[in-house]
């Protein structure tokens, strides 16, 4: 879908008890006239394509969280789809030309969402104090769609960067508004005017009923992310610990996770155990205690393939992220039997990872932060909070000296595998130490258009500071701006 036509194929919004907002030309938006109206467009969040959802085939198969066994794969060909394997092979030309980019599409459809509201709001009736919160809700809404964007689609943050093309900034819903992509720095700055717009909100904790609209938490929360991708440590440390304040926002004990409904197979027969997380759907992980702020990266194919890098971080003995979302030949799920392979599941079987700010990481960033900072104590203090909820007998990280900081990355990595590992790739490469820099190598075969040859083994890189940190843009969104919006370059 191109971007052009994202306000005039937007999805019929409706919800519980209310009106079709949204009429086939942008000049028929006369059907919103109250804020219960727009409340209910900013609570329309039960399906996958409402904006808590990040559709991210990047996420699930381009970093080092991921690995396909080359003779797993030759065993099993028809069990990976090719457009998968696109991104798993860093694939820029196959990827420009899909069908659509789901991640970029839902995006700029919150974008739109958001200037549909804040172009509505003070027209429609309802008490002001709803109306600044629907405002505030409107601009965060904004404000981390386009740090997503910009996160996948440009280079990563950096003073130098901020000259070279970001995304395009869409703020009204006019559908002849430029396309051109703005610099990285208006996009920054755009963020930043948001947010402090966003910050007007009145709510000061997490709303354990809507866990997906803002508070001074969730932008708390956010704002602990932004300042540490772009290494201003002592602020992503403030705004940690303001959000670790919350109340209503709270550390999950993986000890009280229940066993979850096994599933049992014949020929051969195997019987998979599953955690209760993997049965709820989204009446229930909405309302993840975690969440600062609601958010989930999303892959339809339920196929988070844990790489052995990632594995091996796990005491598999102790810790209850391994017993309970690595799932032992929980490939079965997709008749792969031989070999045996673990497959990754958070919430909705496999479909749902948190991507939201959530208590865990806020103590992953202020531990960080902490690190980098030289406090090798507070560190240390940060994670073992953490990991006091997380493993079945109380196992305190240690380390000293230089090792403070890579011990406490791989936390980072053990607690938000997948969701978060391609923006930290891309951060680290950037920053002033390169004791965190990934490379990633896979040994696979010879990925063509429309197949893969088994018979022809190919080593794929991706170096450190890769131009292919940035996510292809989709050419049908070349095509439809007609010039507009450049290609990054390769």
């Amino acid at each position: 879908m191109r971007l052009q036509n994202i306000i005039l194929l937007f999805l019929v919004l409706v919800s519980s008890g209310c009106k079709k907002y949204l009429a086939e030309e942008p000049k028929k938006l006369t059907s919103l006239q109250t804020t219960d109206q727009l409340e209910a467009l900013l609570d329309n969040v039960s399906g996958t394509t409402t904006y808590p959802y990040e559709a991210s085939p990047t996420a699930a198969y381009s970093t080092d969280d991921t690995e396909i066994p080359a003779d797993a794969y030759k065993k099993n060909t028809t069990k990976f789809s090719i457009e998968n394997l696109y991104f798993y092979v860093w694939n820029v030309d196959q990827i420009v030309g899909a069908a659509a980019d789901a991640l970029w599409n839902g995006q700029y459809k919150n974008i739109f969402l958001a200037n549909l509201i804040l172009a509505n709001v003070d027209a429609v009736t309802g008490p002001a104090d709803v109306k600044t919160k629907i405002k505030a809700d409107a601009y965060f809404l904004r404000a981390y769609s386009y740090w997503v964007l910009i996160n996948n689609y440009a280079l990563p943050y950096t003073t130098a960067n901020l000259t070279t093309p970001g995304v395009p900034l869409k703020l009204t819903t006019n559908y002849n508004e430029p396309l051109a992509r703005a610099s990285m720095g208006d996009v920054y700055k755009q963020i930043e005017t948001d947010v402090a717009e966003a910050q007007k909100i009145a709510v000061t904790d997490v709303d354990p009923k809507k866990p997906w609209r803002v508070s001074q938490k969730a932008i708390e929360g956010f704002l602990s992310r932004y300042y540490l991708f772009q290494e201003n440590y002592d602020k992503s440390l403030e705004y940690a610990n303001k959000a670790l304040g919350s109340a209503n926002a709270q550390l999950v004990d993986f000890k009280t996770i229940l066993p979850g409904l096994p599933a049992t197979y014949t020929n051969p027969t195997a019987t998979i155990t599953y955690s209760e997380l993997n049965d709820w759907t989204a009446v229930k992980y909405l309302f993840w205690k975690e969440f600062l702020y609601a958010r989930y990266t999303y892959h339809s194919s339920q196929w988070y393939v844990p790489s052995s890098s990632l594995l091996a971080l796990y005491d598999a003995g102790k810790d209850l992220r391994y017993k309970n979302l690595m799932i032992q030949n929980g490939g079965r799920r997709f008749t792969v039997i031989d070999p045996a392979m673990i497959r990754y599941d958070f919430f909705s079987d496999g479909r749902s990872l948190p991507a939201g700010p959530t208590i865990a990481e806020m103590l992953l960033n202020k531990a960080e932060a902490l690190a980098r900072k030289g406090d090798a104590t507070g560190a240390l203090a940060a994670v073992n909070t953490l990991r006091e909820k997380r493993m079945s007998v109380s196992t305190p990280l240690t380390a000293t000296g230089d090792n403070i900081i890579p011990r406490v990355l791989e936390e980072r990595r053990r607690e938000m595998p997948f969701a978060m590992r391609w923006y930290d790739i891309r951060r680290f490469s950037v920053n002033n130490y390169p004791g965190d820099d990934i490379a990633i190598t896979r040994n696979f075969f010879q990925v063509n258009v429309g197949a893969v040859d088994v018979n022809t083994p190919k080593t794929y890189t991706l170096p450190v500071g890769s131009k292919r940190y940035l996510i292809p843009i989709n050419g049908v969104e070349l095509d439809g701006s007609q010039g507009q919006i450049k290609q990054n370059e390769y």
